[in-house]
């Protein structure tokens, strides 16, 4: 393996001391659970003649936590106050002030909307913008992981009303490709293969893929086609454009039907059932017999049964999955790779790392912020970064990998840089204009007699309107929902806060950010046009115009000498080499701008890394 040169053993010295959520309590076991970790990481490196890097300077982790937990660059302000600070807690204690900023919810919400596959709209269901809200909304109040997965599995209603339905909605149409995703996402569980054979590598067979998919069996994900029961109400007061955008919060539903059933396959060839024949939903489990016991269970609650059995502290995969991706998050690999397949727990790197902090991740009650906690406080957190190991040969954690920024981390240090911290508290909020079209009353979901509910639709719409007009040619399909489009300055808001995703053209996607069609697609590659933009892109050219960085470095009567060394610590927070800066003063002299100092660092390749 490759390190960086110059790495020593550290010694270490620092505190073990552990610091919970504020005016939460301290579990021993969270108390010991960053000195635990270090611990096995020490064991692990000296089992295999290795040893752990030289600690990270302030300057170097500060930069990272904050990239790390809250998504963006810290500010030579912030830079300066955590140097103020003399304390010798001082990183503990930034570690939790970022964990309960605004700016951490943003930040988890882009994590979680790759894996989830967010997007302001899907296919044939309409806006699913009270899925982002509610999302959000549990992430501000730091609920629990199993709590806000136990949610989206079991979640009834109309889209408008509950916005979580969203997650089983996303593939409505197809419901074994959901499971599918359901349990690969939430479980590492690469069962994908199952669904047509027995999996050749794996313990999943078929059989075990329909028998969890029958959990599912008696809902109905309505994914209606709104277009034709519009099609069926419109008249001269109301086109089928804005009708369609009326019914869809309404008529896009997750629904007990007790008429549905799950059957095995017409071409299920193997001899422990028939094709067509029901089946009857049972869990697996992974215990030494890879026995399965069927659910006792009555029909209108086997998503719960389900979501009961998927989230609970006894199902030995759920915690390892959602601590081995936190873990990739802080560190730039997991303790098994791929992510998305624990089907062999002990190809890990190090199984008794990753069987640790599964157990810390059941210990402290899925409580995502403590786990993160945990893993920044790490000894092994703090070191400095190790180049990416060659193919085929393990990372074991001396430090955390060097990594090129996400597109949201480079989207958002940027918009800080333009606009300034003010940007962690600006929140954008559609849910609204759903929720305000929800109809309160029932109607009918059969789009041939939906035309009994016509006038009190019709009623209805016409009191959203206020002035009581509407026609074919008014509003076209906004005339219901339609958000503000930002604009100018506006325009420069977090990646949370835009829509999810965003076009191909913007900055973001060109940067890497995911289309949201594939769970974990988001790319750090970099490339040409990913430079291009950079150099020369719309976001840039704000940035050397008329931007926060360029007035804060005017203000105050600063020297040529303190521009340079307020620059240098607002985008790689550390002051400028000697060299470094004689030579931007030499250029300044030259008659070069500021913003062409801006420029240059900004398209350095210090800037666009996480050290």
């Amino acid at each position: 393996m490759r390190v960086i040169p110059g790495v020593a053993l550290v010694c270490f010295i620092s505190s073990l001391a552990y610091y919970p959520e504020p005016g939460g309590e301290e579990t021993p076991r969270a108390k010991e659970a960053s000195a635990g970790i270090d611990r096995l990481i020490l064991r692990d490196l000296k089992s295999h003649d290795l040893r752990p890097n030289a600690p990270a300077s302030d300057n170097q982790f500060v930069r990272r936590v904050y990239l790390d937990v809250i998504g963006r660059i810290p500010t030579a302000k912030e830079l300066a106050k955590f140097h103020q600070d003399t304390r010798r807690d001082r990183r503990a204690r930034l570690i939790d002030e970022l964990l309960a900023s605004p700016g951490h919810v943003s930040h988890m919400f882009n994590w979680l909307g790759d894996m989830l596959r967010m997007k302001d709209s899907y296919y044939r269901i309409g806006k699913t913008w009270t899925f982002h809200t509610w999302l959000k909304t549990q992430l501000d109040r730091n609920r629990p992981w199993n709590e806000m997965v136990h949610e989206m599995l079991t979640a009834e209603g109309p889209l408008g009303k509950n916005g979580p339905t969203a997650y089983l909605l996303r593939d409505a149409s197809m419901p074994l490709d959901s499971l599918s995703n359901t349990l690969t996402t939430f479980l590492g569980a690469n069962v994908a293969c199952a669904q047509c054979h027995d999996h050749p590598f794996a313990e999943w067979t078929q059989r075990d893929f329909y028998e969890m998919a029958a959990f599912f069996g008696s809902t109905a994900f309505e994914s209606v086609d709104t277009r034709k029961p519009a099609k069926v109400l419109a008249d001269k007061r109301f086109s089928k454009a804005n009708l369609v955008t009326l019914l869809q919060p309404n008529m896009e539903r997750v629904v007990f039907d007790r008429t549905r059933d799950t059957v095995f396959p017409e071409d299920y060839a193997y001899d422990d059932a028939k094709p067509g024949q029901k089946v009857v939903p049972r869990f697996i489990t992974w215990d030494d017999a890879k026995k399965k016991r069927p659910s006792r269970t009555s029909s209108p609650r086997l998503r719960e049964h389900f979501a009961d059995w998927m989230t609970s502290p006894d199902n030995p995969r759920f915690a390892a999955a959602i601590a081995n991706r936190l873990w990739k998050k802080l560190f730039g690999a997991a303790v098994k790779e791929p992510v998305t397949d624990l089907d062999e727990l002990e190809d890990a790197t190090n199984p008794e790392l990753l069987a640790f902090i599964a157990q810390l991740m059941k210990d402290i009650n899925f409580d995502l912020r403590q786990f993160q906690r945990a893993a920044l406080n790490t000894k092994a957190y703090q070191q400095q970064v190790s180049v990416t190991p060659p193919a085929g040969e393990s990372f074991r954690f001396p430090g955390p990998l060097l990594r090129r920024m996400t597109a949201e981390q480079a989207w958002d240090s940027i918009v800080l840089l333009l606009r300034g911290p003010e940007v962690d508290a600006t929140r954008t909020d559609h849910a609204p204009l759903m929720e305000r079209l929800v109809f309160p009353f029932e109607i009918t979901h059969n789009r041939k007699t939906i035309v009994k509910d016509r006038e009190k639709i019709f009623s209805f719409a016409q009191s959203l309107l206020g002035d009581g007009k509407a026609s074919r040619g008014s509003g076209g399909r906004g005339l219901f929902m339609q958000a503000k489009k930002a604009r100018g300055q506006d325009q420069w808001l977090r990646a949370s806060e835009l829509p999810q995703p965003m076009p191909p053209t913007h900055f973001l996607r060109i940067a890497g950010q995911s289309a949201r069609e594939v769970a974990d697609d988001g790319s750090t590659e970099g490339g040409i046009t990913e430079s291009l933009a950079m150099m020369n892109g719309e976001i840039t050219q704000a940035l050397m115009k008329k931007s926060a960085i360029l007035k804060d470095t005017h203000r105050k009567k600063r020297s040529k000498a303190e521009q340079v060394e307020f620059l240098y610590k607002s985008f790689f927070s550390r002051p400028p080499h000697e060299q470094e800066k004689k030579r931007s003063i030499a250029a300044l002299a030259q008659k070069l701008e500021l913003s062409d100092v801006i420029w240059a660092l900004l398209n350095s390749r210090e800037f666009i890394f996480i050290q």
